[in-house]
C-alpha cells in the first residue's frame, strides 16, 4: 500500500471526509505521474475518461480566442483538480491544462472512480459544487472581457483574487502574491505592456505597494471596489 499516497490525498479537500479505509481504496486507484514544467497534461477537444488531482506544483487551464489568442481560464495548485466536467459528462476536454513547474499529480480513471460516487454523495456534491464555482469564475471572466477596459478588468480581477486567497490586516489591506504581467494578461485577454502600465500607476497610487517579502504586494481592495462602482 501507498502510504504515502494515502497521506496526500487526504490533504485534497474533495476526499476529506472520507475515512482511512476509503483513502486506501483511493490510492489504489490513483497512479502518481510527475509532469515537467512546461508541458501539457490535457489537450482541449481530446476525450477525457479521467480526473486529475494536484499533488504538487501547480498548473494553468486555459483555451483560445478565435484569433489564436490563449485565453487562461484558470490557475490551480496543490490540492485543487481537473478533468471533472469530462469525467461527469463523458464530453471531450473543454480547455487545455498545462504545467506551470515541476508537478505531481494523482491520476484517476472514471471506471474506478463511479463507484465511489455513486457510494459517497457527499464526495459527488463537492465535485459538481467545484464545478458550478469554476464555471461561474469563467462566466464572470468572460463578461469583464466583453463589458469592462483592461484596468476595470484588472481591478475586479485583483479583488477576486485577494477575496479568495488572502485576509485584510489590521489597516485592511489584502497581503497576496498576484500572477506574473503575463499571465495576467493571458486571463484579462491584453498585452503584458498593458497589464504592467495599469500595475505601474496603481502602485503610483499607493493602491498597490510591495509587500514584506518578495513577489508579496499589499492591495488596497475598498480602492478598488470603489472604482469597479464609479463605472
Amino acid at each position: 500500500m501507498n502510504m504515502n499516497m494515502i497521506a496526500m490525498l487526504q490533504k485534497v479537500p474533495l476526499f476529506s471526509e472520507l475515512n482511512e479505509t476509503e483513502l486506501s481504496s483511493i490510492a489504489t486507484l490513483a497512479s502518481s505521474i510527475e509532469v515537467k514544467k512546461k508541458n501539457i497534461i490535457v489537450q482541449e477537444f481530446d476525450p477525457g475518461e479521467s480526473i486529475y488531482i494536484i499533488l504538487k506544483g501547480e498548473v494553468k487551464v486555459s483555451t483560445y480566442s478565435i484569433d489564436g489568442r490563449e485565453v487562461v481560464l484558470a490557475l490551480l495548485s496543490k490540492g485543487s483538480f481537473f478533468g471533472e466536467m469530462s469525467l461527469l459528462d463523458k464530453e471531450p476536454r473543454s480547455a487545455t491544462v498545462t504545467t506551470m513547474s515541476n508537478t505531481t499529480i494523482a491520476h484517476i480513471r472514471r471506471r474506478d472512480l463511479l463507484p465511489l460516487l455513486m457510494e459517497r454523495p457527499a464526495i459527488t456534491l463537492k465535485l459538481m459544487t467545484e464545478t458550478c464555482s469554476r464555471l461561474r469564475r469563467t462566466s464572470r471572466l468572460l463578461e469583464r472581457i466583453s463589458s469592462m477596459d483592461v484596468p476595470h478588468r484588472l481591478y475586479a480581477y485583483i479583488v477576486d483574487h485577494c477575496q479568495r486567497f488572502s485576509h485584510p490586516d489590521h489597516q485592511g489591506r489584502f497581503s497576496t502574491i498576484l500572477p506574473t504581467h503575463q499571465l495576467l494578461a493571458d486571463q484579462l485577454c491584453t498585452s503584458r505592456e498593458t497589464i504592467s502600465r495599469a500595475i505601474s500607476m496603481l502602485k503610483k497610487e499607493a493602491i498597490l505597494q510591495q509587500g514584506e517579502s518578495r513577489g508579496n504586494m499589499s492591495v488596497d481592495v475598498q480602492a478598488l471596489e470603489e472604482r469597479l462602482e464609479d463605472m
